[in-house]
């Protein structure tokens, strides 16, 4: 089962507070990788964010954001964020662990994923924010296992490579929300062909 096998069938994991995590000189936030739909076929929440937003406007990207006092840690930010943006219920998500953080040098923020499951098949955004979220997506985790092509970009004085993806009509996925979907392409990939010879 593809649950069983990413660690998260039925097993509490503690995930860190914002205070256990080293200081990076970054701002701190958090986004929610989560997978839902049938294990079989499973698919990742993405949305679209607003033209009118000052940052990332039009980008697409996980449900998540900067963390705020009340936030015990990336756990508590991620579930925060997707319940104002999504409307999604905390109690319906099966947090799984956290994934390595990136960082969207542009906004210089830090991001810590955390990697989550739908314990249901209904609709994981029962009421959308229209202030935050313009579109949700739901493609197919097998789409991002790798990249469209690499990029150059450049940050301050140095070149780095990185993915874009485009799975969905009309958008480009790069940036940090592409590395991070890279990220777990490479976790899913061999735990999803292994569980599909079966």
């Amino acid at each position: 089962m593809l649950w069983e096998k990413l660690g998260c069938q039925g097993i509490s994991v503690p995930f860190p507070s914002w205070d256990d995590l080293p200081e990076s000189g970054f701002r701190q936030s958090a986004v929610l990788a989560l997978l839902c739909g049938e294990p079989s076929y499973p698919r990742i929440l993405l949305i679209r964010r607003p033209m009118h937003l000052n940052r990332h406007a039009g980008e697409i990207a996980f449900p998540g954001g900067k963390r705020e006092l009340e936030d015990k840690g990336p756990l508590e930010t991620a579930l925060r964020e997707a319940r104002e943006e999504l409307g999604l219920d905390p109690k319906r998500v099966r947090p799984c662990r956290l994934l390595e953080k990136v960082f969207a040098h542009s906004s210089d923020f830090e991001i810590h994923p955390v990697l989550a499951l739908l314990g249901s098949r209904e609709a994981p955004y029962p009421l959308v924010d229209r202030n935050e979220v313009d579109e949700v997506f739901l493609p197919h985790a097998g789409e991002f296992f790798q990249p469209d092509r690499l990029e150059w970009a450049r940050h301050g004085q140095i070149d780095f490579l990185f993915p874009v993806f485009e799975p969905l009509a009309g958008y480009r996925v790069w940036g940090a929300t592409a590395r991070i979907l890279w990220q777990l392409g490479r976790i899913l990939e061999p735990i999803m062909e292994e569980t599909s010879c079966r």
